[in-house]
């Protein structure tokens, strides 16, 4: 679990990155838990982004149930963006406890 200054700092250092993950019509497949998982595991801190056209969970909702599904760390969400951590275990990139 983080804390709420690690929490700031990732969001600070999130603002400049570009989403990664887009979440389309079809909403979370077992496919994308899969590439979200690789993905978080390269990048550690990772954008994601959903479009207009899916139809599901509320964007924070879905935020938490990825991270509830992969081990992450939500970090913050605004409108349909929203911004996950997981720490790797082999390199700390953004030097988190």
């Amino acid at each position: 679990m983080l804390d709420k200054k690690d929490k700031y700092r990732l969001r600070s250092l999130a603002n400049p990155l570009k989403p990664i993950v887009i979440i389309g019509k079809d909403g979370l497949t077992e496919n994308m838990i899969v590439s979200i998982n690789d993905v978080i595991r390269t990048h550690e801190l990772i954008k994601c982004s959903i479009l207009k056209t899916y139809e599901g969970l509320e964007t924070k909702e879905l935020a938490e149930l990825i991270c509830s599904t992969i081990d992450a760390e939500f970090i913050f969400s605004v409108g349909r963006t929203f911004v996950i951590y997981k720490k790797n275990k082999d390199r700390n990139k953004y030097e988190v406890k």
